[in-house]
């Protein structure tokens, strides 16, 4: 049995089982007065991801006579509290059943939806009370079907169909949780590794449609999974992920050290590793590079560049048989992440150059990463003052995937950039662009 939710109940119960409150706050590394507070404020207060973390671990390690008393000690605490207040509920390990109480956001963790308005409504909203723990009944799935749910989500959120993910994501997670239940041995691990798989897809879909987060926790869950399961390269490629999101908060330098750690605890001999193996590495020295290039450090980016080339020769460009159906690293990646690293090292000549690597619509790469390609060379294209180019371009981004580019804030921004200076001349399909991603025209007022 684990915690979905830790409030300052199930802290209590599980402090006293052997540690004094000075004990218990030395072993998981916080304070005194952090485990009072937990304890006096009991249902009133959740915890944070990070004890959150140390709480689940805490748990794994109790033995089964421990875990009795724990839950006699938290049965006794919750029938002295407000029943109304008792929202987190014991669930099967590591996955929670279906409470019929809603989950509140917890607001240590600063986990919140960006509007205020509507958030009940939204299938953004299912899946935060899945990702949270708050799972709606559903029959347990099959390997084979979780197997297919894992596919189905990464082909969706490849596809820019990002409403069709949203609404398939809960369903197949609460399918997933139920199936843990119910297993043990070999079959859960696997399970575990699956809905490792699922949320880490949850994760990027809600980085790119400004969750991050919510996203951030659905990392933390599908890592410990998958740390759990003992699968290396899906933990890599989770982390791969935790890089990203640090990236995107603007956190350069630690993205960087933490791309690079990973990558170097991973990396294969390139004559005799398997392709998922590499594709893996390969997608964690792309974010390192990224990383390094938002530091200003342009030689590093520059040398993970050349690694991720050797990496990408290695696959030989399939995309069409992507090795692991999470990571789309391919011989374009390098080529992407160096244009962005040259535009910021205020080169764009020789952007435009690696730009060249992929030229035309149909070279097997999927639309969100084709899209956000193409977006990278409109910006080198803007920076060499060939705005025509420019706009055929993100005309090329936006016909790829028009659900996902609205979510790219450098579309916007360089779709602000050509409208101010544009002047009176004419850019042919610029001001529709505009339109269909709500951009100001500041040559004609705001766009709907």
């Amino acid at each position: 049995m684990a915690i979905v939710t830790w409030t300052g109940l199930e802290v209590a119960a599980l402090r006293a089982l052997r540690d004094t409150q000075i004990q218990f706050a030395d072993r998981i590394g916080c304070s005194l007065e952090a485990v009072g507070k937990w304890e006096r404020r009991g249902a009133d207060i959740t915890l944070g991801a990070k004890y959150s973390l140390c709480m689940d671990t805490t748990h794994r390690r109790l033995d089964d006579e421990q875990r009795a008393r724990f839950y006699a000690a938290l049965d006794d605490r919750r029938e002295k509290s407000d029943p109304l207040a008792l929202l987190p509920t014991r669930v099967a390990a590591p996955y929670p059943p279906r409470p019929h109480t809603e989950m509140a956001h917890p607001g240590s963790d600063g986990i919140v939806d960006k509007s205020s308005s509507g958030i009940r409504d939204g299938s953004i909203f299912q899946l935060r009370r899945v990702i949270m723990g708050c799972i709606p009944d559903s029959p347990p799935a099959e390997q084979f079907d979780l197997t297919a749910a894992v596919n189905r989500a990464w082909d969706l959120f490849f596809s820019a169909r990002f409403d069709e993910l949203k609404r398939e994501l809960p369903a197949a997670l609460a399918s997933a949780y139920s199936a843990a239940e119910f297993a043990v041995g070999e079959p859960l691990r696997q399970i575990n590794i699956s809905i490792a798989k699922l949320l880490h897809a949850a994760s990027n879909l809600l980085g790119y449609v400004a969750h991050e987060d919510l996203a951030a926790f659905a990392l933390l869950r599908a890592e410990a999974l998958a740390d759990d399961s003992r699968d290396e390269l899906t933990l890599a490629a989770i982390k791969a992920s935790q890089s990203w999101l640090l990236v995107k908060n603007g956190m350069h330098d630690d993205a960087a050290a933490y791309a690079d750690r990973v990558a170097t605890d991973i990396e294969p001999r390139l004559s005799t590793a398997s392709p998922r193996h590499i594709a893996i590495w390969g997608e964690l020295l792309c974010y390192a590079a990224f990383a390094a290039s938002g530091t200003g450090d342009y030689r590093e980016a520059r040398r993970y560049l050349r690694l991720c080339e050797s990496a990408g020769i290695q696959l030989e460009g399939d995309y069409a048989s992507r090795p692991e159906v999470s990571n789309v690293f391919g011989y374009a990646s390098a080529a992407s992440f160096g244009v962005v690293n040259e535009i910021s090292a205020n080169r764009p000549r020789e952007a435009l150059r690696l730009a060249s690597v992929v030229t035309g619509p149909d070279t097997g790469i999927p639309p969100t990463l084709r899209s956000r390609w193409f977006v990278n060379v409109a910006q080198a294209q803007i920076h060499n003052r060939d705005d025509a180019d420019a706009v055929d371009t993100l005309r090329w981004a936006w016909l790829m995937a028009p659900e996902f580019i609205g979510h790219v804030p450098l579309a916007h921004t360089l779709i602000n950039e050509l409208l101010t200076r544009r002047g009176k001349q004419q850019l042919d399909g610029l001001v529709g662009i505009a339109e269909h991603l709500g951009v100001s025209d500041q040559m004609g007022g705001t766009r709907p």
